[in-house]
């Protein structure tokens, strides 16, 4: 597995399986994630690493971002929003 700090995660387990997340920090076996609705900057979600599937995916402006502590709960709203819907084109296909 290979998740970095702007990657794209969805929840493989518990109650929100199947959300999106981005994540915005990662420690050992967890991994913190967002989404910008429910799980805000201030509350992100804490989850073990095998609870989530990776994307391949990865924004390096975002990941400045939140690095910086600059990135805000409507930015993280809109980028997995341009994700998913990148991923349901491709489904399509």
């Amino acid at each position: 597995m290979n998740g970095k700090v702007g990657g794209y995660a969805i929840s493989a387990a518990g109650h929100d399986t199947g959300r999106w997340y981005v994540i915005i920090d990662i420690e050992q076996e967890y991994i913190y994630l967002v989404d910008g609705k429910i799980r805000t900057i201030d509350r992100p979600k804490k989850k073990k690493l095998k609870h989530v599937n990776l994307l391949n995916n990865f924004d390096s402006e975002l990941a400045l971002k939140i690095k910086d502590k600059k990135v805000t709960n409507e930015e993280i709203k809109r980028t997995i929003k341009q994700m998913q819907d990148r991923n349901s084109s491709k489904e399509v296909e």
